[in-house]
């Protein structure tokens, strides 16, 4: 079945809520990320508001995969910014999170380059 649907070229985006997004709500920038140890039995959001919490996160395996790592690195970097703390200890405490994970060393390190 799925060799024929890759065959016939069917859209098979995923309907569910994103990986991960940016928000600003009036108390101030978040990040929202899809928890990603609760799936597939349901999908619950966890919500950072500061780069000790998404530490916590991809230490948890909350977040997953090399790119979605590099990309909440990089989200990382620019919440610690926009929120007051100190950049250079958060992309450490970031980068250090996952230390195998390259993808998140980069994301964090280009991010804090851009700063």
């Amino acid at each position: 079945m799925a060799d024929q649907d890759a065959r016939n070229g069917e859209d098979k985006r995923p309907t569910g809520i994103p990986a991960l997004r940016w928000e600003e709500p009036p108390e101030g920038p978040v990040l929202v990320l899809l928890d990603q140890t609760r799936l597939p039995a349901e999908e619950v959001e966890l919500v950072c508001t500061d780069p000790a919490a998404l530490v916590e996160a991809i230490r948890s395996l909350a977040v997953r995969g090399a790119p979605l790592l590099g990309i909440a690195g990089g989200y990382g970097v620019a919440l610690a910014a926009v929120r007051g703390f100190e950049v250079e200890e958060a992309a450490a405490a970031l980068a250090g999170a996952r230390p195998t994970a390259v993808n998140l060393a980069v994301g964090v390190r280009r991010a804090q380059a851009a700063h």
